[in-house]
């Protein structure tokens, strides 16, 4: 998703933005001083590198324990049809890759900009490299006019959390986004059914029996109806889509890299239900989601996400990520009935420790994040 709220910020503080210019380093900084710059190498020292290979990029980044989809090459791509710059970076040791970051760009006044790391840094467990390999990241962006790099690792655990802080980093009150996901173990082929919830599997085998076929597609045409039926979907459950030109984008990059597959759920000539999927590693990601409103009394969904499993086991993924759920779910609440659905193939939430803004012009990241009080109204805005 894109921060779009919050930028550019309310005219009071363009003032207090362009003289943040000039405050890049101050006496604050020092404690980076000794740190070889950004591009330099020491001898067998990791060194900072950008990248502009789309398979190395995805082999790595794919495969890593802390991966997300929105840190794929597709993605950022993607964003840089949508106002934003994009650079990816590599953390490497001796030539190979043992971090990345692939960070997108907004222009502010004065010369400055806002970066966002999208479910990054990307660290695979090497929690040791991140101070030197921000540091390097730091100057770079500094360099371009950076001022916060706001980051949202899927990372859970306090030492995780740690490693942000004690780099500076201050945690936001206003997510991007969803602060937790629906992860379901999807290995073991058949044996995958049998982990469903009783009713779930049901309720498959009930789809069969009424006649609904899916059918996977990476076809423009299935992109358009399934637009169709998230308008829909969103005019009924009253949240904001995108233009019918993005999600057609989203297609057409993923495609590319062979992540991307739009299912499609029908009874005779009718159609019921429709998502997108992209395969990422050993991740199958649901990504958007819509049914008619009509057809709930069949249930499509049940077998359109069991029929979309069983392609992402034909291509080994073992972890189905069904995406965001809320944190705590009630009944009544937002965003509820798609918990409710979600947590009936079993599964867990697993709980992220949210966004976190790493300065990078101090003075300039105060003043956004004072802007962020005014310019949002703290909701998240999904991808």
């Amino acid at each position: 998703m894109v921060l779009t709220k919050s930028l550019p910020p309310p005219r009071d503080f363009q003032p207090m933005l362009a003289q943040a210019k000039y405050d890049n380093r101050t006496a604050s900084d020092a404690l980076w001083r000794d740190f070889p710059r950004a591009g330099v190498s020491c001898q067998g020292m990791p060194e900072l590198r950008t990248c502009d290979d789309a398979s190395a990029w995805d082999a790595f980044v794919s495969q890593a324990g802390d991966a997300s989809v929105l840190q794929a090459w597709a993605w950022g791509s993607l964003k840089s049809r949508y106002g934003w710059g994009v650079q990816r970076y590599f953390w490497t040791d001796h030539g190979t890759a043992i971090g990345a970051a692939a960070v997108l760009r907004r222009r502010l006044p004065g010369g400055l900009a806002l970066n966002y790391a999208p479910r990054g840094p990307i660290l695979d467990g090497r929690l040791d490299q991140w101070p030197a390999f921000w540091q390097a990241l730091r100057d770079r962006l500094a360099q371009d006019g950076g001022t916060v790099l706001k980051v949202d690792p899927e990372w859970t655990t306090d030492a995780q959390r740690a490693v942000l802080t004690e780099s500076g980093g201050l945690p936001s009150r206003h997510p991007i986004q969803h602060q937790a996901s629906w992860l379901v173990d999807i290995s073991g082929g058949d044996e995958a059914m049998s982990r469903l919830k009783e009713s779930t599997r049901r309720n498959i085998r009930a789809g069969i029996k009424q006649g609904i076929k899916v059918e996977a597609s990476e076809a423009s045409a299935a992109m358009d109806s399934f637009y169709e039926l998230l308008q829909e979907t969103a005019a009924r459950e009253q949240f904001t889509i995108r233009s019918r030109a993005y999600y057609q984008d989203l297609l057409a990059l993923f495609r590319e890299r062979g992540q991307v597959a739009v299912y499609l759920a029908r009874q005779e000539d009718r159609l019921l239900a429709g998502a997108v999927m992209l395969f990422f590693g050993p991740k199958l990601i649901y990504l958007y989601g819509g049914t008619r409103g009509d057809a709930k009394e069949l249930k499509p969904g049940y077998l359109l996400h069991w029929r979309a499993i069983e392609d992402a086991q034909r291509r080994a993924c073992s972890t189905y990520d069904m995406w965001g759920v809320p944190l705590d779910p009630q009944p009544g609440q937002r965003g509820y009935g798609y918990y409710v659905f979600k947590s009936r193939f079993n599964g867990r939430m697993v709980r992220f420790i949210g966004l976190y803004d790493l300065p990078v012009n101090r003075a300039a990241t105060l003043t956004i994040r004072l802007a962020e009080r005014f310019a949002r109204a703290g909701q998240p805005e999904f991808v």
